[in-house]
């Protein structure tokens, strides 16, 4: 392979350079992207990418025509490829070529895993970083897969903050729109990326899991990712899942853009609108926007989530609550008119006034909830949240969607989304592997899931599901049966070996600052047998609870 280039720059003894220049090297469909050390309490860290040969790295010192390295003061000369596999994890010393020592170095060389270069103004990402509402609008972005070929090279039109509690570690999450729509390791085109930091999950593996396995059970529009690592400006910024958006696109959930229909008819921007609050008894709190017209169908499609009583009372966020107290926010539209909102409303508590019957029908319209859900998809998203006991599942992150009804009537739910907290990563809620989790307060109102595991023929649907579908999956990530070939699902040991050395990288950055850490694991390897264990307890739980013998 041809060798990769390193630039150094030891600014006041060893800093590390915030503005190294991009050098080249190797064929130009290999990805020639430069990295720089950074400075922290190892000394100088310089974390390489997966690809890269560590038999052939060119390293610079600004300045300086030769330095050394290492006890053996290996030579390293500028422009010249060198091998560093023997100071893989090591720290060692680095020399001038007067003898002057700079300083110690550790070098990490990543999995076989994608890699992602952001180039940004360093000002403006110190904004992003402080709030969420900041946006990076210009830069540079490049994208390379596990083999070094370039998927995506081009401008950066944004990049901001995302997530709720997430955004508050050190280690941020981000949004990411590209210029041009790209396919990143194989997924769906699109514009528009996110990036998972899983600061609260030692094994950086809880999300994967899950949305590989929504994927491989066959759960509607569910959300594909990979495991990437990340340079930002040159500097190494840790391991990250990359992940489709959850939102409405040919690509991603392909219902009608009630969005574009609705700014079709309208000269004033959405942003320009008032948002408006309303209640009424069916409805004690609803918000949507002062919108001068609506399409003549504002049945859908609609993207919305289950939202926390407190987050949807104190926020101004597009929403309402049903009569029996079910928050939800309405995610796309972006600025729903405040007709689309009641419409929606309206919907949903009908639908939760026939999940609480006893006999599934509501009081008000006599129709089932089984005329309004997509039973199959609620079942099996019952199956996810109750599997790995996720921490979020009444409020935050449980979407789900909606068409217009001449096209289908039904709601359905997902994509499935954050999980971060699951598989016993917390110490109160979900932790003991054992017992019923959504089904344990069936009668609480806010509980959607949980009220309807109360329904026979909804636990009849889980039950067939679990059997047919879930727990063959589940059987391969815990090795007990061979997947087959081209499958989404693999086991746990091959999901962890392929992370092993970027989770190592990562952890040289940010250490293990996960306040679930002294529960779920306190390194990599811990943590990754901490979540098989919780699993395969769970599983066999589960089994006995759904009359389902292991494979």
């Amino acid at each position: 392979m041809a060798a990769a280039v390193i630039l150094f720059a030891f600014l006041a003894g060893a800093a590390a350079a915030e503005n190294a220049p991009v050098l080249r090297a190797g064929s130009p469909d290999r990805c020639t992207e430069t990295v720089v050390s950074r400075s922290g309490s190892m000394g100088m860290v310089l974390s390489l990418p997966g690809f890269w040969d560590p038999s052939a790295v060119t390293l610079e010192i600004e300045g300086a025509e030769e330095f050394s390295l290492g006890s053996d003061r290996k030579v390293i000369r500028a422009g010249e490829a060198a091998d560093l596999t023997a100071y893989i994890g090591q720290a060692v010393p680095v020399y001038s070529a007067a003898g002057r020592n700079l300083g110690r170095l550790t070098v990490y060389h990543g999995s076989a895993v994608p890699a992602l270069f952001l180039s940004v103004d360093p000002q403006q990402l110190t904004r992003v970083n402080h709030s969420k509402e900041n946006r990076i609008t210009e830069g540079r972005a490049v994208f390379a897969e596990a083999d070094g070929t370039v998927s995506y090279a081009g401008a950066l039109t944004q990049m901001k903050g995302r997530g709720n509690n997430t955004f508050a570690y050190a280690k941020k999450p981000y949004q990411l729109k590209l210029e041009k729509k790209a396919s990143l390791a194989g997924m769906n085109r699109a514009k528009t990326w996110v990036l998972l930091a899983n600061w609260n999950d030692v094994s950086l593996l809880r999300n994967q899991i899950v949305l590989d396995l929504a994927r491989e059970t066959g759960l509607p529009c569910a959300v594909s990712c990979v495991q990437t690592d990340v340079w930002i400006n040159g500097v190494y910024n840790g391991l990250y899942l990359l992940a489709e958006k959850v939102q409405i696109k040919p690509e991603r959930i392909a219902i009608s853009d009630l969005e574009d229909e609705t700014e079709e008819l309208n000269d004033t921007p959405p942003e320009s609108r008032k948002l408006l609050r309303k209640a009424t008894e069916e409805l004690p709190l609803y918000r949507g926007y002062d919108t001068p017209v609506n399409p003549p169908d504002i049945t859908g499609g609609y993207l919305f989530a289950i939202e926390k009583f407190t987050r949807l009372r104190d926020y101004l966020i597009a929403g309402f609550r049903t009569g029996a107290g079910l928050s939800f926010r309405i995610v796309e539209p972006t600025y729903p008119s405040l007709e689309q909102t009641e419409y929606l409303g309206l919907l949903m508590n009908d639908v939760h006034q026939s999940v609480i019957a006893a006999d599934g029908i509501s009081p008000q319209t006599g129709r089932t909830y089984r005329e309004y859900l997509d039973l199959p998809s609620f079942a099996l998203k019952f199956l996810i949240e109750d599997w790995c006991k996720n921490y979020d599942f009444i409020g935050g992150s449980q979407y789900m969607y909606k068409d217009r009804d001449s096209v289908n009537p039904k709601i359905y739910a997902g994509p499935a989304w954050d999980y971060d907290l699951s598989f016993g990563n917390m110490t109160d809620r979900g932790f003991d592997p054992k017992g019923e989790y959504l089904a344990e307060n069936p009668r609480k109102t806010g509980n959607l899931y949980g009220l309807l595991s109360a329904h026979d023929d909804f636990r009849s649907e889980a039950a067939s599901l679990w059997k047919d579908v879930f727990r063959p999956a589940v059987a391969v990530l815990l090795g007990e049966r061979e997947g087959e070939r081209g499958r989404v699902i693999r086991p746990l040991d091959e999901y962890a070996e392929a992370i092993a050395d970027s989770a190592a990288m990562n952890f040289a950055r940010w250490g293990v600052g996960a306040k679930s850490a002294p529960v779920a694991g306190k390194s990599f390897e811990n943590a990754v047998r901490y979540l098989e264990n919780w699993m395969r307890v769970r599983t066999e739980y589960m089994d006995g609870a759904w009359g389902t013998p292991a494979p």
